[in-house]
């Protein structure tokens, strides 16, 4: 069988041959009729330019064809020390290879930005002819929703959003936009069954649990909480959204939690991270404070990604690293690939495409509520 990319070069490259072949057939064809009339002799004059017409229009004709119509723009959100996005894009060169496509990356000049990200979406607009589609990670998606809407209808290409949309309905999407990515709300309901069934384990009356999370998915952590509160109703929950999913913002905001309560004398039970950036730096925050010697109880911490510096640091112990809730960035990628080309192709799918997600460890007893693998779609909301 031949795979999308293939098919459409074989399609391209028949359609060449045929034009080129008809514009030499009707010179040969005018070239005879001359041959039979008193103008035979100066024919030879003709000739020649008839052949370097056919010659133009054939190169003109490969020039529309390959004249940067093979790559599509990936605008990310940010991505200075963001090891899922890199391993993301990582994952969707490869799949846009098998489709001899290339990637061109695009990243705002301030991290989670929403101002750089709408100078990129005036610069890719104003080149949009050099790419036949682009994935986006919006960055301040609510309050620049209008301006998303406003790229995609001015534009003829397909755009797929990835991780995170600007569009809160299905009804919202412009006709070539969709989106690929895991749920928020998904995520941050895993995460409370997977810590409640740690609290029940360990026993604890009334557990104390630091949230530190960031505004740009804000919904992780608040499932989570409401989540986790119907789960077990004496947790005290404190929730830090200044996190902006960084490895050293995360440190600090742990770090100084667990200073205030060893001066309080009571414990962080749980800190959980709504992404592994963060838990690595709940981790860093932790051992540093027992370092100083400073009594800071036995906190767990989750994480979300499954990214593979998280995934090691789980597996090789000695630390308190409990879990991850995976978003299978290989997954994501496939799926936004395909659903990409199928909006090239005007072909019916759904707007809204949400990869399940998944509880690391395996082995774990949080492991239990991870539910089936693979890839679910949105409702008609």
């Amino acid at each position: 069988m031949i795979d999308g990319g293939r098919r459409e070069k074989l399609l391209r490259e028949l359609s060449i041959s045929l034009v080129s072949g008809l514009i030499l057939a009707i010179a040969g064809k005018l070239y005879a009729s001359w041959a039979a009339t008193a103008w035979a002799r100066s024919a030879w004059l003709v000739l020649p330019a008839v052949v370097a017409a056919a010659g133009t229009a054939f190169a003109v004709t490969r020039y529309r064809h390959h004249s940067g119509r093979r790559q599509v723009f990936l605008l990310v959100s940010a991505f200075v020390q963001k090891h899922w996005v890199a391993e993301l894009v990582e994952n969707l060169v490869r799949s846009l290879d098998r489709h001899g496509i290339d990637l061109v990356l695009k990243i705002p000049p301030y991290e989670y930005g929403g101002h750089g990200q709408l100078q990129q979406l005036a610069e890719l607009k104003r080149n949009s002819r050099a790419f036949l589609g682009g994935f986006v990670m919006a960055a301040d998606s609510a309050a620049n929703r209008v301006e998303f809407e406003r790229f995609c209808r001015s534009l003829r290409i397909p755009i797929v959003f990835i991780d995170s949309s600007p569009f809160e309905h299905v009804r919202d999407f412009p006709p070539n936009a969709a989106f690929v990515g895991c749920e928020d709300a998904e995520i941050g309901a895993r995460s409370a069954e997977s810590v409640a069934r740690i609290l029940r384990d360990r026993g604890v009356p009334s557990p104390s649990v630091l949230v530190v999370g960031s505004n740009e998915h804000s919904g992780r952590q608040d499932a989570f909480a409401t989540q986790l509160r119907a789960a077990v109703a004496t947790v005290e929950i404190t929730i830090n959204d200044q996190g902006r999913f960084d490895r050293g913002r995360a440190a600090g905001i742990v770090g100084q939690m667990l200073q205030e309560a060893h001066r309080r004398g009571t414990a962080v039970d749980v800190v959980f991270c709504t992404n592994d950036e963060m838990a690595l730096g709940a981790v860093d925050a932790v051992q540093k404070r027992a370092a100083v010697g400073e009594g800071i109880g036995d906190p767990v911490i989750v994480g979300v990604d499954g990214t593979r510096e998280a995934i090691a640091t789980i597996d090789a112990g000695g630390t308190r690293f409990r879990s991850t809730v995976v978003q299978e960035s290989g997954r994501v990628a496939e799926v936004a690939v395909s659903n990409l080309l199928r909006l090239r192709e005007r072909e019916p799918l759904d707007v809204r495409t949400y990869i399940r997600t998944m509880i690391y460890p395996l082995g774990d007893a949080s492991a239990a509520v991870s539910g089936p693998r693979g890839v679910r779609q949105s409702d008609a909301s």
